[in-house]
């Protein structure tokens, strides 16, 4: 052969090397595009194969605990996993989660890591969906924790949902990663690891239902029993009792209509209880007798008691005409107001009460003996301002107003004089187109020092 023979079966050596080289890289790629195919379908029927497992304990009652180790064993064995660590929601505080249910842990590894605690929080903020942590994956605060505490190397982490809420974890891992034998984890498996989730969700879900429904059963059948036999003793007896229950309960809510204002009261009888409030722009009037305590000494108290009945029916009487609200009263002193429940009369209103009362007082005084006659007198003080309205005490409810609107009242009736209406600044400023007022100048009031106050009548 000669040399031009010989470069060219050189060349053509050359270009079936190159050829070759080509066909097997070719194959080299379509063999790992064969096996990523082969083990995404794998991936899909083990899924599979778990997921109908899983189906066939829905039509039976489920136990939690049988539950979780059936679906764990079935991760461990049939997805090629070395551990599952299931979390749950610790009693004593919502936002950590402590071990539960475990597969793949030797007994010591199980002791280490049953009292440890986690947060499933990253960067201060609390994880709500799956995450997944393989060998390519950059190593953060949660991984590293899980790592060092609970042994799980490369894992996917599933959230467990009831009613919506996160209430537990399913972390399902894998001590090393190595093609073709130790695949790395990846989307798939945590595609069918949030299968899985989905069907344990259901399945407390279902759980509880069966619970619910047998507890329910139970207690339906029994109470069914009862019912018939306390319906069939006890269907008379019952229709006396509801009509005398109709009666007492008119008659209780009468009395504490009689004790309290509507609206607390409805508080009261929805709540248990009811808040005091303030009122701005409330009206308090006190009346008292003239020289009582030296009227009682002459009388006895039968006689004492009825005097004081007769008259603060009257002064009841008056006050419910205006609208005003009856507070109590203390010895011969009656105390009423308006606008301590948002609602009711006008201080004017309070004063046309006070100036009939007064002339109630001095009607009647001229009904009675020469001697008693001069027992039969009244102060009347009113004031106008803010109040703290309420009632008070567990027992005996008592309505109440409280605050120096109150206290200067009373001493608007201190520094009156039998058979005057006596009014403050403020009252006086409210209703100053509608009486006759004598401004009295500045007097002094006990602890309270000098105060405006007016004598009032009706125009004339």
């Amino acid at each position: 052969m000669n040399e031009e023979e010989i470069e060219e079966l050189k060349r053509q050596v050359e270009y079936y090397k190159r050829l070759s080289d080509e066909v097997a890289g070719q194959n080299i790629r379509s063999d790992a595009q064969l096996s990523l195919l082969k083990r995404k379908l794998d991936q899909k029927q083990n899924g599979f194969t778990i997921l109908s497992d899983l189906h066939d304990v829905f039509g039976q009652q489920i136990y939690e605990k049988e539950f979780f180790t059936s679906t764990l064993e079935l991760i461990i064995t049939t997805l090629k996993m070395d551990k599952t660590l299931v979390f749950w929601q610790s009693p004593e505080n919502p936002t950590v989660f402590i071990p539960k249910w475990m597969m793949g842990y030797s007994k010591d590894e199980s002791v280490q890591i049953q009292t440890k605690e986690l947060e499933f929080k990253l960067d201060g903020d609390s994880l709500t969906r799956p995450f997944i942590f393989n060998q390519k994956s950059t190593p953060n605060s949660i991984a590293i924790q899980i790592r060092n505490n609970f042994l799980l190397q490369f894992f996917v982490a599933i959230p467990i949902r009831i009613q919506g809420q996160i209430e537990g974890w399913m972390l399902s891992a894998r001590d090393r990663e190595a093609w073709p034998f130790y695949p790395p984890l990846d989307q798939g498996d945590m595609d069918t690891l949030v299968a899985i989730g989905g069907f344990i969700e259901a399945g407390l879900a279902n759980a509880s239902l069966y619970s619910s429904l047998e507890k329910a059963n139970k207690e339906l059948e029994a109470y069914n029993h009862e019912l018939e036999k306390r319906v069939a003793e006890r269907t008379k007896d019952l229709r006396i009792r509801n009509q005398e229950l109709s009666r007492e309960k008119k008659r209780s809510e009468d009395l504490l209509l009689n004790i309290l204002p509507k609206e607390t009261a409805d508080e009261l009888k929805k709540n248990g209880f009811a808040k005091a409030k303030l009122q701005e722009n409330a009206t308090v009037m006190f009346t008292d007798f003239v020289n009582f305590t030296k009227f009682s000494s002459q009388i006895s108290s039968e006689e004492l008691v009825a005097e004081l009945d007769h008259c603060f029916r009257y002064f009841d009487m008056i006050t419910t005409k205006y609208g005003l609200e009856k507070i109590k009263t203390i010895g011969d002193a009656h105390m009423s107001a308006c606008g301590v429940t948002g609602e009711g009369g006008t201080a004017s209103d309070v004063i046309h009460a006070g100036l009939e009362i007064r002339d109630f007082i001095e009607e009647y005084r001229k009904e009675k003996p020469e001697h008693l006659r001069q027992y039969f007198r009244i102060r009347i003080g009113i004031n106008t301002g803010p109040v703290v309205a309420g009632v008070v005490g567990l027992k005996k409810f008592s309505f109440d107003i409280w605050g120096d609107t109150v206290n200067t009242a009373a001493r608007m009736e201190q520094g009156s004089s039998a058979g005057k209406v006596n009014v403050s600044h403020s009252t006086y400023m409210k209703c100053k187109e509608d009486f006759d007022f004598e401004e009295r100048g500045e007097i002094a009031a006990k602890n309270k020092g000098e105060i405006l106050m007016y004598y009032v009548e009706r125009k004339k």
